[in-house]
């Protein structure tokens, strides 16, 4: 989401070195305040280099070269208090992590890259200092699908028991997402990672997608989404219109109901249907107004109302499919066959789309100067930590289960105590690393380099 624009705004400086944190002593860190922990996660655990690799897209700096696309990419600062701090930039892994050990943000973005160092713009004309590239970004939350009742409005706390149920509906965006970008697109560089709280976001990392223009954004974003009107309106379909669908929304379709050989059942429409409840007050009404057809509304109310108090929810599915499949007799046939009267299939279509679908706050995705947390990062209020997501293994993705700056110390204490090495190298994020390199990283920083090589090979013929 967008930084907090707090009138408490700092401007960039050059970072100094700052203290390294000493071991702890087991269950010392408990007895530290939240700054103190997010210096020693920063100093022993954060995974800078990897970082670094990736935003350096071939030039891991080890050869004493310096990466542009690093030192020139901004960085921005939540601080305590929500002091705000943006156009910082660096000249290396080690410069970032400094500043990072000193300043202690409580919040990392990150945004485009620029023509000059971002730190430098205060003494640059507008000209001289302009985007270049940025990584095409999709950010999916869950707050997004309580305003119409889709999902109870107690389930989107991560506290609750109900959260992991909350939670399909992420897996279904990141599906159907996923496909939609490396099928329709031909992108192949995917960064999922988990926001920490309630949240997905993506980085489209293909050289392609970072030097996309703004229009060009705009576009995918648009494409992606289907649904239209601000706040409040994410259900307003605007591209489900007539009887045939998009290949991309055919797709689409068959994970919504269940039917591809890659989703799983728990993710259909039947089974989330159940699990929130849509068929009882105050969800019902909400859900039958979906429909489209006032008089429809009105006989599947009277039939559920006629029905069975115990009745479960798959029972009372039966009683609106019954009715909205009904043969129609010849008075019905008219109406249903004026323009704009829905026809059964449109009426499940609907449901199924307006519920289920990815909800996209496409402005973040739409211009290139957009800030994003970073990965690697930690959530100020959960305490999670922003992990890569591997999209081949999401049934087995648990937001309960996310590792805590408080699992990631006292992992850091076990070690102490044991004589372990000190660092990231060696900690509790190491599964989620791997997942970084092997999923993301390493096909990234190959095809950045045979790039490289390529141009030099050309620069070279006469």
């Amino acid at each position: 989401r967008t930084p907090n624009q707090n009138p408490q705004t700092m401007s960039a400086e050059e970072p100094t070195t700052a203290p390294a944190t000493a071991p702890l002593a087991t269950t010392e860190y408990e007895q530290l305040d939240f700054d103190q922990k997010m210096r020693i996660y920063y100093d022993r655990v954060f995974p800078y280099d990897v970082m670094y690799q990736w935003l350096s897209y071939g030039n891991s700096g080890k050869d004493s070269s310096v990466s542009e696309a690093f030192c020139r990419r901004e960085f921005s600062f939540t601080l305590k208090d929500d002091i705000y701090i943006r156009y910082l930039s660096y000249p290396s892994a080690e410069a970032w992590k400094q500043d990072m050990v000193k300043k202690i943000p409580h919040k990392i973005d990150m945004g485009a890259v620029y023509t000059a160092e971002p730190k430098q713009k205060t003494f640059l004309s507008k000209e001289a200092f302009k985007e270049v590239s940025r990584e095409f970004v999709l950010d999916i939350d869950l707050t997004d699908y309580q305003e119409d009742g889709t999902i109870k409005s107690d389930c989107i706390d991560p506290s609750n028991p109900e959260f992991k149920k909350s939670w399909k509906f992420m897996a279904i965006a990141v599906k159907i997402l996923d496909r939609a970008l490396r099928q329709d697109f031909g992108f192949k560089h995917l960064l999922w990672v988990f926001s920490g709280r309630r949240g997905i976001h993506c980085w489209v990392a293909d050289e392609r997608a970072r030097y996309m223009s703004n229009q060009a954004r705009s576009a995918v974003a648009d494409y992606l989404n289907i649904f239209k009107g601000g706040e409040g309106e994410k259900t307003k379909l605007s591209a489900l219109n007539g009887q045939h669908l998009h290949p991309s929304l055919e797709r689409a379709y068959a994970t919504l109901q269940g039917l591809d050989e890659d989703t799983d059942r728990d993710l259909s429409f039947e089974s989330l249907l159940v699990e929130q409840e849509w068929l009882e007050p105050p969800q019902l009404d909400k859900f039958l107004d979906m429909m489209g057809d006032e008089d429809l509304k009105e006989e599947i109310l009277e039939k559920l109302n006629r029905g069975k108090k115990s009745a479960t929810q798959m029972e009372k599915w039966e009683v609106v499919l019954g009715k909205i499949e009904k043969p129609m007799n010849e008075e019905t046939r008219k109406k249903r066959g004026k323009k704009g009267t829905p026809t059964a299939q449109d009426i499940l279509m609907h449901l199924h789309f307006k519920l289920l679908y990815p909800r996209l706050d496409i402005n973040v995705s739409k211009m290139m100067n957009h800030l994003l947390k970073s990965p690697f990062c930690v959530h100020p209020k959960t305490h999670r930590i922003c992990i890569p997501i591997d999209p081949e293994k999401l049934d087995k993705f648990d937001p309960t289960e996310v590792p805590s700056l408080e699992d990631a110390l006292r992992d850091l204490d076990t070690k102490a105590a044991s004589n372990a090495k000190q660092g990231y190298t060696n900690s509790l994020l190491d599964d989620h690393i791997l997942t970084f390199r092997n999923s993301f990283l390493k096909p990234l920083v190959a095809e950045s380099m045979a790039k490289r090589r390529q141009d030099n090979d050309s620069t070279m013929q006469f």
